[in-house]
């Protein structure tokens, strides 16, 4: 063998010892075992990190580890981690996020068996938890996105509809787009899967197979168990913005036009649906859903007729 896995599973870490005791397990539990597992350490203290990747060889894991001197984002971590393997397909589960055993091997046999997509999804459940004495604790769990059946260009460019743990995909896809961008310092899974799904489709498997975690409160463990999804609200707002205004730049007839258009819808429905709340008896509520998708709709039609006079 070449040393090429089928999957290569990439976990990005910083001082968050006891939720990557939890990966671990997570990862020690796939059904599937034709991977290997990237740990980067993106510049935290690397005793911890040594002995769980000492843990995962002793199960029987391929394990690497990275260990980043210098910090510099997320994205930069994904991608450092992705190009010191060789793998067919890609996933990244972050050290606080988990997957049910059969993800793996569910998620593969749909890639090899699907040519029409280059990436899938399972469906997520939301996890609310706490960190007490050291143990994280469930609060509370629910479907993230289990009304999605298919990916669609438009609703991703509305919000993201996934997270990263949900999702795998062809290197050759990561190869051609030219990976995350290092930029970013948050919202960089969302700007990929955009220009992933410029390129390539991807699949969902309705099956709850991935677990996404999240943190509001920390009790003893310190803020560096957050979620950068709860933690940095502020951040993701003001990037929301920049990369729809870059895609307009950049993309102006095409990209740029359904990223602002998107948001635009988003705010419309928002509206009207404050107004069908208010002043309207449920009978109403269907004439709203017909006005809110003609609406989409024309402007939609208008604004790629100007885009296309334009070229």
């Amino acid at each position: 063998m070449d040393g090429t896995r089928k999957v290569a599973i990439i976990t990005r870490t910083k001082n968050r010892r006891i939720l990557l005791w939890r990966a671990l397990e997570s990862v020690c539990r796939q059904s599937f075992r034709d991977f290997i597992w990237v740990v980067v350490n993106d510049a935290g203290e690397k005793e911890g990190v040594d002995a769980i990747a000492a843990e995962a060889v002793k199960r029987g894991l391929e394990v690497k580890v990275l260990h980043r001197e210098k910090s510099t984002g997320m994205e930069a971590a994904s991608n450092a981690g992705i190009r010191s393997c060789r793998s067919e397909y890609i996933v990244i589960h972050d050290d606080d996020d988990s997957w049910e055993p059969d993800f793996l091997k569910k998620t593969v046999a749909f890639l090899d068996n699907e040519p029409l997509f280059a990436g899938v999804i399972t469906h997520t459940l939301l996890v609310n938890e706490v960190i007490k004495d050291n143990v994280p604790r469930t609060t509370s769990s629910y479907g993230f996105n289990t009304w999605l059946k298919s990916v669609y260009m438009m609703e991703m460019l509305m919000v993201n509809s996934f997270p990263p743990i949900s999702f795998l995909y062809k290197r050759e896809i990561y190869d051609r787009i030219g990976g995350y961008d290092e930029s970013l310092p948050v919202l960089g899974d969302w700007d990929f899967n955009i220009r992933f799904l410029k390129v390539a489709d991807i699949g969902v498997i309705p099956e709850l197979l991935a677990l996404y975690h999240h943190r509001d409160t920390i009790t003893d463990a310190g803020d560096v168990y957050g979620n950068t999804v709860n933690a940095g609200v502020s951040t993701h707002i003001r990037y929301d913005a920049i990369l729809r205004n870059h895609y307009l730049r950049t993309s102006p007839q095409d990209l740029g036009v359904l990223a602002n258009l998107a948001v635009m819808t988003n705010w419309q429905n928002s509206k009207l649906d404050q107004l069908s709340t208010r002043n309207f008896a449920r009978g109403a509520n269907s004439l709203l859903g017909y006005l809110k998708r003609k609406l989409w709709f024309d402007r939609l039609i208008k604004k790629l007729k100007s885009a296309e006079a334009g070229k």
